[in-house]
């Protein structure tokens, strides 16, 4: 079953959407979160699909990157303000069901009740939460938390690999690594081989 839905439009922060589905998936399991590229079966009927997810969430992000508000279509009209735009089908869909609707501001400042279509104004009002790009993963972890906290049906902590020590497969002697499969270091990851590599420093 999906826990949270990752709302988010391909033209704003794809790539914020797709941190925000490792990071959650690695702590809650990849099944607990629902990301359209990721969790539609192939050959789905795929409208259906995401709004089923939305029925089975219980919380749905809102991913706002920079061009978030302010997106357009091929005839240069916002695309929040058309009635049939996914992006806000999805998060009235939310509201309809009275689901947890969280913005996840990506370096970007609040809306407020005035820069938003008036079906999407009480958005504004939802409490929101920052994902900074220089403090990305502590930010991550703190919203994880945060719906911990008020989900109580998202699935218990996986183990993590974060923060492992260093730890190298390989064959080698002394202080060099001549065949080291994969290092581990921290957030840091290098693979799947790496010839004449040094220890850590």
């Amino acid at each position: 079953m999906t826990n949270v839905f990752l709302n988010y439009r391909v033209a704003d922060e794809p790539y914020g959407a797709a941190l925000l589905d490792r990071s959650l998936s690695e702590r809650f399991g990849s099944e607990a979160v629902f990301l359209a590229s990721k969790s539609i079966r192939l050959g789905a009927d795929w409208e259906k699909s995401m709004f089923d997810a939305i029925r089975q969430s219980a919380a749905l992000l809102v991913v706002m990157g920079k061009k978030w508000l302010d997106a357009v279509d091929d005839h240069g009209r916002r695309r929040l303000d058309d009635p049939d735009d996914f992006v806000r089908r999805e998060i009235l869909t939310a509201f309809e069901l009275g689901k947890v609707v969280v913005p996840v501001r990506l370096n970007t400042p609040r809306l407020s009740r005035d820069e938003l279509p008036p079906a999407l104004a009480q958005l504004a009002a939802c409490q929101d939460i920052e994902v900074r790009f220089r403090s990305a993963q502590p930010d991550i972890d703190n919203l994880a938390n945060r719906l911990s906290a008020i989900i109580p049906e998202l699935p218990a902590p996986l183990a993590s690999t974060r923060g492992s020590v260093f730890t190298v497969n390989g064959t080698g002697t002394g202080s060099n690594v001549w065949q080291a499969e994969r290092f581990d270091v921290g957030h840091f990851h290098a693979g799947p081989s790496y010839n004449g590599a040094r220890g850590a420093s």
